[in-house]
């Protein structure tokens, strides 16, 4: 028995494979290729707001502490912040991989040259959907930093929720 396909039967099947393929690459295609983000060394104002994320994310809280002030520091460390937060040692959900900070902008204050702010985005990713496609929204915001002993830290209780 042989079959026979008119011209709109064959651009229908051409039409379904080529969605079927196109689905297929969608769905195959990870990023688990791109290596995991690394803490900044650099004197720039983005890098204690940088690595104050990233230490967050790996639940390093002494290496979060040394981002942030003295002033910050001895705030929450003083017995009228209170006895929780992500400075004391709790790590309440900061290990979401499904985060990424992205650095918009730095600018160094006209009147002072050692403060600083620096305007960053939070991406979170979240998946599900057709195709596990997934969601994906920010939130953006401005950290002051200050130079303190040569280096700039964080001047301000910002633990990037």
């Amino acid at each position: 028995m042989k079959l026979h396909f008119d011209k709109f039967t064959i651009a229908v099947l051409v039409v379904v494979g080529v969605l079927l393929a196109a689905a297929i690459f969608t769905v195959s295609r990870t990023n688990n290729s791109s290596e995991p983000a690394a803490y900044l060394t650099e004197d720039a104002p983005a890098t204690p707001v940088v690595n104050a994320f990233l230490a967050f994310q790996d639940g390093d809280i002494p290496k979060a502490r040394a981002q942030y002030s003295q002033e910050v520091l001895a705030r929450v460390d003083s017995t009228e912040a209170g006895s929780y937060g992500p400075l004391r040692g709790e790590n309440y959900g900061y290990t979401d991989a499904n985060r990424r900070l992205r650095v918009l902008k730095e600018q160094i204050d006209d009147t002072n040259p050692d403060r600083a702010y620096v305007t960053v985005a939070i991406d979170t990713y979240s998946t599900g959907g057709l195709f596990n496609s997934g969601d994906t929204w920010s939130s953006e915001r401005v950290v002051e930093v200050v130079r303190e002993d040569g280096a700039w830290k964080i001047n301000g209780e910002e633990y990037f929720y």
